[in-house]
């Protein structure tokens, strides 16, 4: 690797890693398998994307939602290792009611 001019600024583009929670894993293999293959397309192309769309937080915790027609993937960034954690993938009442179940245990 060549040494940047001096005043350049040198761009790394890392791509970013996604780990799938055995629970997201556990709901995914309940999915009819053209739902499924449309979750893990768009967790690849939130791995490729992840630095220039904007991430929707969740109120009052740190995990961010990700739309996948009526499923929601909600995930985790972290920005040192440019790891995505997959915690859970469902239907829109239903994960979001197992997150609030987490929180309070």
């Amino acid at each position: 690797m060549r040494k940047p001019r001096s005043g350049s600024i040198q761009k790394v583009n890392r791509k970013w890693e996604a780990i799938i929670s055995p629970t997201a894993l556990r709901e995914i293999d309940k999915l009819p398998l053209d739902i499924a293959r449309d979750i893990l397309d768009k967790i690849e192309w939130l791995c490729n994307e992840v630095e220039i769309i904007k991430h929707s937080r969740l109120k009052g915790g740190e995990e961010f939602s990700l739309h996948s027609g009526q499923y929601r993937i909600l995930y985790i960034l972290d920005r040192l290792q440019h790891q995505i954690d997959i915690l859970d993938i469902g239907k829109h009442d239903e994960v979001y009611k197992r997150l609030r179940k987490r929180q309070h245990t």
